[in-house]
């Protein structure tokens, strides 16, 4: 999956393409478990939304 993120990370900078991705990792874990490099990609090219735990499930 890093590599996949880190390949879209390539796009989004020649090409401005846009990647959509949901997770329910918190920014920790995401580093935690893809390191910081591809966390640190992520935060640059996606648009974070960040809802409490206690909201309601928002899949349709």
């Amino acid at each position: 999956m890093g590599e996949i993120l880190l390949s879209r990370y390539d796009l989004f900078l020649k090409n401005k393409t846009h990647t959509h991705a949901t997770t329910n990792l918190n920014a920790e874990e995401l580093g935690e478990r893809y390191g910081e490099r591809v966390r640190s990609r992520m935060r640059e090219m996606l648009n974070v939304i960040a809802f409490d735990s206690n909201s309601v499930d928002k899949r349709v």
